[in-house]
């Protein structure tokens, strides 16, 4: 869609180029004052215990690494050794308790 900029004269212009300052740029205009009674509302925000309790655990947990790498060491160690027993039934356990926690959620 085309504009038509024919019929736009030079005092158009000038008011569109003069209401497109901004005031900090305006010297002739004065800044609005600020009511400072003391009967003026105010805004107040209270965070509560729980959500303090939150924002520090919330805090802990970006500080600790993702994968326990003692855990990850001790595992390895156990597997070269031998000593690691691979229990079917508890890994059977496991996916069946996953597999119910994803249709839950259905």
């Amino acid at each position: 869609m085309a504009i038509s900029i024919n019929d736009i004269n030079t005092t158009q212009v000038a008011n569109a180029t003069q209401n497109s300052k901004s005031p900090a740029t305006d010297s002739n205009k004065q800044t609005p004052s600020v009511n400072t009674n003391s009967t003026a509302a105010t805004d107040t925000i209270t965070v509560t215990d729980s959500a303090r309790l939150i924002q520090q655990l919330e805090t802990q947990l970006e500080s600790l690494p993702v994968v326990d790498a003692a855990r990850v060491a001790q595992v390895r160690e156990n597997l070269n050794s031998g000593n690691h027993i691979i229990s079917s039934e508890r890994i059977a356990e496991k996916f069946s308790r996953y597999e119910s926690l994803l249709e839950a959620t259905r």
